[in-house]
């Protein structure tokens, strides 16, 4: 097969969730094992991620990693993956370094944007279940597929007809209809979803290449090949499975053939180091010991890395250090730190880490498991669907605010923050422990919080909060965003940490940290941007304004007349600010929220998650998040909505 040499896969994003993780905690200093210690993860997870980075990026060390910044348009939409183990994270990767689905399906991080969950096509029970990182589908009884989760780029716009095999990938999913010809639908940058003709026994989407058998059992790849994973070899196979970005198949013999990536060396560099002459007999001397294993075997699953079913019903697993339980096992399938096998029994059991508790099973009997690299879904035998895992709990708190009375509030990336009637400070969501004592003011980030003490003292806490460490004096207002802290010092002045730009001379009366930017109230009520201006977020309309709020790529503000301006990235509409007087903004993600004159809310923009439905009522404050939004109500009291994650959702009708 021809390669098709089109470079490095054009992803919404070049970094993985764990590997912007990863990221931000080397840019905060520390050795491996100093960061593995903060992330809770191994030493060797650190190496495997850095290697990865410095592969993808074209980058020689950890310093030039460090100092590395992605172009301005990625960096816009970074809030969509963050910390999907996060996670989120949302929140968008040139390379690929998704997990292991099942049944073949191994995907990358993926925007989430664009329209809500699908809904079932049918009520009958489900054959079969396929997992991606932000999608599912399930094969019914009927023959109809049903997907659900987020659909960026239409993968779960299942078509309509009969189906008799089912994998979801990336942005694509495929399925072999009932006449054996393959389909594929969602997103095709690099021609994964351009099925062949001719007729199928069975389907595999990887991340951003997918992979067939014929009825002869020859194996036909298309889409991306910059590693050779679509250069499928001669010869006859009983299963085949496309992983991130190298595809293993099953030969007639039980043998098993891979081809693309070679993860035997991907970890071996992990365990030994990957860069210096001195580990190059490491390197191999590991790499010969963890050769893939010699057959025959029943069945396979692949993705970052890869186990095998013998024919004794054995787990064996090559590519990683996670062990594989004991016993006789009917399926393996892997997702990203951890593996979930089918008991010849049907009981499943699950190894591995498990942060989104995707290694917690439920008991009971099932037909068929697909593990998805953050979230597990599973067939029980009377037909439902069961997910498990990428729920992330602190998710669904995210929109659940504290009851009580409150002063303000502050919507973050993954956490929310409200400051009491009393002065004291409350989060929810992914945050650290709140700080003790008696606060004015509270700006949520990314990761981290920053707070203003009743005496004007600038308080931090969460990650990266170094950066900020040298605002030491006191001050009248602060807003911290995703990479950096503003704050108001007493003259008016604007001093910042975490970005580079120096602020202009004051005096000023509000400022607003968006991503890379700043924009800021003067004492005339001209506003004043400065920093990152990738999509026109920092080029302020001419006017005398009452207040501005910056966020990922778009600011608006409130003119002295009431109507709203706003400026920047309008990619799903969150500057088409609707007619009427207001008395405050606040952007979003890519969303945007406001309080009209009655107090009642407005909001536009992405609604992918719910973050636009606002409630009915009257409220004296928004504050809209990455992908959530938090409003104060006239009696005090706090209601949040938007962010819960649809993926490991199953639609009421497959329960």
């Amino acid at each position: 097969m021809e390669r098709r040499g089109r470079g490095r896969p054009r992803h919404p994003d070049i970094l993985t969730p764990a590997e912007r993780r990863v990221l931000d905690a080397l840019r905060a200093g520390g050795t491996n094992a100093e960061i593995a210690e903060r992330l809770g993860i191994s030493a060797d997870g650190i190496k495997y991620h850095v290697s990865n980075m410095l592969g993808k990026l074209g980058l020689e060390n950890r310093q030039q990693l460090a100092a590395w910044r992605e172009p301005p348009r990625e960096r816009r939409r970074r809030w969509l993956f963050a910390p999907l183990a996060v996670p989120f994270p949302l929140k968008v990767a040139a390379g690929v370094a998704g997990g292991a689905v099942a049944v073949a399906a191994i995907v990358v991080a993926i925007i989430l944007t664009l329209p809500r969950d699908a809904e079932p096509v049918d009520a009958d029970g489900a054959v079969s279940v396929s997992t991606g990182r932000e999608h599912s589908c399930a094969l019914l009884e009927s023959g109809a597929i049903v997907c659900w989760g987020f659909n960026s780029a239409g993968q779960t716009d299942a078509p309509e007809g009969r189906f008799r095999a089912l994998s979801a990938g990336g942005w694509h999913t495929c399925a072999i209809r009932e006449s054996g010809e393959v389909a594929c639908w969602g997103g095709n940058p690099d021609g994964q979803a351009d099925a062949p003709a001719g007729t199928f026994r069975s389907v595999s989407a990887g991340g951003i290449h997918s992979c067939a058998l014929r009825e002869s059992g020859e194996a036909v790849c298309w889409g991306d090949n910059t590693r050779g994973q679509t250069d499928a070899p001669a010869g006859a196979f009983r299963s085949v499975v496309a992983g991130d970005d190298y595809t293993c198949a099953l030969r007639e013999s039980g043998e098993i053939a891979c081809w693309g990536r070679d993860i035997l060396t991907t970890e071996a560099e992990v365990r030994c180091g990957a860069s210096g002459q001195a580990n190059r007999e490491c390197i191999e001397g590991l790499r010969a010991e963890m050769a893939i294993p010699a057959g025959p075997f029943r069945s396979i699953g692949a993705g970052t890395w890869a186990c095998a079913v013998r024919e004794s019903g054995e787990i064996v697993c090559w590519g990683h250090t996670i062990d594989a339980p004991a016993g006789a096992f009917l399926s393996v399938s892997t997702g990203d730190w951890h593996l979930c096998a089918l008991r010849q029994s049907g009981e499943i059991a699950c190894r591995g880490r498990n942060v989104e508790g995707q290694t917690d099973a439920p008991a009971g009997i099932f037909r068929s498991l697909s593990a998805g690299p953050t979230h597990v879904c599973a067939v029980r035998e009377s037909g439902a669907v069961v997910c498990w895992g990428e729920l992330d709990e602190w998710q669904e708190r995210i929109a659940q605010a504290p009851a009580g009375t409150f002063r303000s509030v502050s919507a973050g990336t993954q956490h929310s923050c409200a400051v009491r009637e009393s002065g004291e400070v409350v989060c929810w969501g992914r945050t650290e422990d709140d700080p003790a004592g008696v606060y004015r003011a509270v700006s949520a980030g990314e990761t981290a919080t920053c707070a203003l003490r009743e005496t004007g003292e600038l308080e931090c806490w969460g990650r990266r909060v170094r950066l900020w460490n040298d605002l030491t004096g006191r001050y009248r207002a602060l807003s911290t965003s995703a990479s950096h802290t503003c704050v108001l010092n007493e003259a008016g002045e604007v001093e910042c940490s975490g970005i580079s730009e120096t602020p202009p001379p004051g005096p000023f009366r509000a400022v607003s940290a968006g991503l890379d930017y700043t924009c800021a109230l003067r004492e005339s009520g001209e506003v004043e941007c400065w920093g990152s201006n990738a999509v026109g977020e920092s080029d302020a309309p001419p006017g005398v304004y009452r207040s501005v709020s910056a966020k990922w790529g778009h600011t608006c503000a409130v003119r002295e007349s009431g109507a709203l301006a706003c400026w920047g990235d309008n990619e799903f509409g969150q500057t088409d600010a609707p007619a009427g007087t207001f008395t405050s903004v606040s952007a979003g993600g890519i969303h945007t929220c406001a309080i009209r004159q009655s107090g009642e809310l407005a909001c536009w923009g992405n609604n992918a998650l719910g973050q636009t439905d606002a409630p009915a009522g009257t409220f004296t404050s928004v504050s809209a998040g990455a992908a959530h939004t938090c409003a104060l109500r006239e009696t005090g009291e706090i209601e949040c909505w938007g962010y819960e994650h649809p993926a490991a959702r199953v639609p009421e009708d497959l329960r």
